[in-house]
């Protein structure tokens, strides 16, 4: 891990949120840890492409049940 500048390499050290404080993590020591700064970034988008699954995935089932009561 580098901790020299310029930061936002791939190697840079970056703070990585255990518990996102959006989805209701506490921002606190414990809830944080030391990562590469490429493989925070694939953590993250990881997380947002499961996301943005389960919003389509929920989407899906909302118009299915919208299309049985329209019936």
């Amino acid at each position: 891990m580098d901790f020299d500048e310029p930061h936002g390499r791939p190697e840079s050290a970056t703070v990585e949120h255990l518990i996102d404080s959006t989805l209701g993590g506490v921002r606190s020591q414990k809830h944080r840890r030391l990562a590469h700064a490429a493989c925070n970034h694939a953590r993250n988008e990881f997380r947002m492409q499961a996301e943005r699954q389960f919003q389509r995935w929920i989407a899906e089932r909302q118009a299915s049940a919208k299309t049985l009561t329209d019936k």
